[in-house]
């Protein structure tokens, strides 16, 4: 078992080793899906979000919500029951990075990591950080999960 620390700590990358630059081509495909993903969420379309998943890869949704009254709540979600919410209904939902998100790519994995609100009929419902993790298969970004923070205070002006 003395073997076990060394090669992890010969594999560990330099704690102060920056992350490479990602180009605004390699920025443009990873961002694809998640476009795909808003505008479903927009049309209420889950099979819009669908074929953006990487649904076979045993991900999934994760939220972390902030309460106005200080409780706080995480729980985990399929990719069936996350998709099983989305449905067309009497309101219209917008969800949208607000500014430049964050992505870091390292082969044929990336993360996307920004600021997001949900609006609903145009009024600011939630707001927090948005998390997605991909992955590349056969040269095709897909979400293989997503975490977001969720809180109701505090959030920016739709």
């Amino acid at each position: 078992m003395i073997f076990l620390p060394l090669l992890l700590a010969a594999a560990a990358p330099a704690a102060d080793k920056a992350p490479a630059p990602v180009s605004a081509s390699d920025a443009a495909a990873v961002m694809a899906p998640l476009k795909a993903w808003f505008a479903g969420i927009d049309a209420t379309d889950a099979t819009a979000i669908r074929n953006q998943i990487r649904i076979d890869g045993g991900g999934g949704a994760t939220v972390a919500v902030s309460r106005p009254d200080g409780t706080k709540l995480v729980r985990h979600i399929t990719w069936e029951d996350y998709l099983s919410k989305i449905k067309p209904g009497e309101h219209r939902y917008h969800e949208q990075f607000t500014g430049n998100p964050m992505i870091q790519i390292d082969g044929d994995i990336a993360m996307v990591w920004g600021d997001f609100t949900l609006s609903v009929d145009g009024k600011v419902a939630t707001c927090g950080v948005d998390h997605f993790d991909l992955v590349r298969e056969n040269g095709a970004w897909k979400v293989q999960n997503v975490t977001w923070s969720q809180r109701t205070a505090g959030c920016p002006a739709a």
